[in-house]
């Protein structure tokens, strides 16, 4: 590789030799030092052969002393294409301009974009991000993305996180929002309450009072935070006051917050170890019908269904002429679909696999959106012979707070 390399820079020759003593011109050439590349006889009984640009001088006092001659076919290497260039000189002057301006050019920003953002205005982070120097035409080298970054979080405090990507002509800010607490969709002062049964895992009071504690278990309905704010501070008490007079109620208020909750799901399915049943082949017949009143016509199809096990569908159309004016026509679609009996045969083991996954879906189906699963559990049941049965126990993580309006005061 690297003599080929030493051979472009330096250039060589194809040269094609005639003479009547061709085999002394090859032993001159060895004997000098002279390499010969690619040396092959033509079936005119010519030589051609590759070689160097400083071999070739030597090389012609070898063809006179051999009687030989020799010429040039082509030439390869550096030299030559310097030399054509040479000439050429305003075309590598105008390719060398032009790669120098797009090697510049891609330096600057030409595009910025923002993604991510929902509740914050794209217009107003693109205003901070040009405070920093982030616009079209900036120099993308005075670019301090981390300081840019810095300056977005702390103009918009409801930005989770922010990140600055410069890659190319096209600067990214992606944004992160903060998820907020979810409002209560009630008007006015209201409870937080638990919409099911389960174990208090975190609980975070935004407005309101706490009313239970994490790993406390709490019941559907039961108020966890409470929109009722209570001055608990102790009553001067006189000798005469036998009972503590009760906490006075300083005001209502909407509460806020979020508890998240250990919840579980319980799904028994039964399943038949040996199926049977029909499916359908997908052999179809059509019957059209008009009915007016009591009278029906078939226009089309068989008068009735032409498998000996089938189903049917029956679509109804009325025409119209023009918009609510019609006819009492109607125009009726029975669609014949052909049935055939299966029967599948399975082991104990495979009707139980088939029943978990039945148990499973009808679990998915259940779960509120954003509940992380923590534990599944899957527990055959006792069944009736030629059957199984299983339960599919999941513990998921949920927002179980709802809130629910305070109706009557104390």
């Amino acid at each position: 590789m690297l003599r080929r390399w030493w051979s472009y820079w330096i250039g060589f020759l194809g040269i094609r030799i005639e003479g009547s003593q061709l085999e002394k011109f090859i032993n001159l050439a060895a004997s000098r030092g002279i390499p010969l590349y690619d040396l092959r006889r033509e079936a005119s009984g010519r030589l051609s052969a590759k070689v160097r640009m400083d071999g070739f001088r030597s090389l012609r006092h070898v063809a006179r002393k051999s009687g030989s001659r020799m010429r040039i076919q082509s030439r390869y290497g550096w030299p030559f294409y310097a030399s054509t260039l040479k000439r050429k000189r305003s075309l590598v002057i105008g390719v060398f301009s032009f790669v120098l301006t797009i090697l510049i050019m891609s330096t600057f920003v030409w595009d910025v974009d923002v993604i991510g953002n929902d509740r914050v205005e794209k217009q107003q982070l693109l205003q901070v991000a040009r405070e920093k120097g982030i616009r079209v035409g900036s120099w993308r080298p005075l670019i301090d993305v981390r300081e840019a970054e810095h300056s977005l979080m702390g103009a918009f405090p409801g930005l989770e996180w922010v990140g600055v990507t410069a890659k190319g002509t096209r600067v990214v800010i992606e944004v992160q929002e903060k998820v907020l607490p979810k409002k209560p969709v009630v008007n006015g002062p209201c409870h937080i309450v638990a919409a099911k049964s389960g174990v208090i895992q975190r609980l975070m009071v935004l407005v309101g009072e706490g009313k239970v504690a994490e790993g406390e278990r709490v019941a559907k309905d039961q108020v966890v935070i409470s929109g009722l704010l209570y001055d608990h501070k102790p009553a001067a008490h006189t000798q005469a006051e036998e009972k503590p007079t009760p906490p006075k109620l300083l005001e209502k208020v909407q509460a806020r917050g979020e508890v998240w909750a250990k919840v579980s799901y319980d799904q028994w399915i039964e399943e038949p170890v040996l199926l049977e049943g029909t499916v359908p082949t997908g052999a179809v017949s059509e019957q059209w019908r008009i009915k007016w009143g009591n009278q029906e016509i078939i226009i089309k199809g068989p008068r009735n269904n032409p498998y000996p096990t089938g189903s049917e569908e029956v679509s109804m159309r009325t025409p119209s002429l023009w918009r609510n004016l019609g006819i009492p026509v109607e125009i009726i679609k029975t669609e014949y679909h052909e049935l055939r009996a299966f029967r599948q045969e399975r082991t104990a083991q495979e009707a139980l696999a088939a029943a978990q996954e039945k148990a499973r879906q009808a679990v998915s189906g259940l779960l509120p959106p954003g509940a992380r699963v923590l534990r599944e559990m899957v527990l055959p049941q006792p069944a009736p012979p030629e059957r199984v049965k299983v339960k599919v126990s999941v513990e998921v993580l949920e927002d179980i707070a709802v809130p629910q309006s305070i109706e009557a005061g104390p």
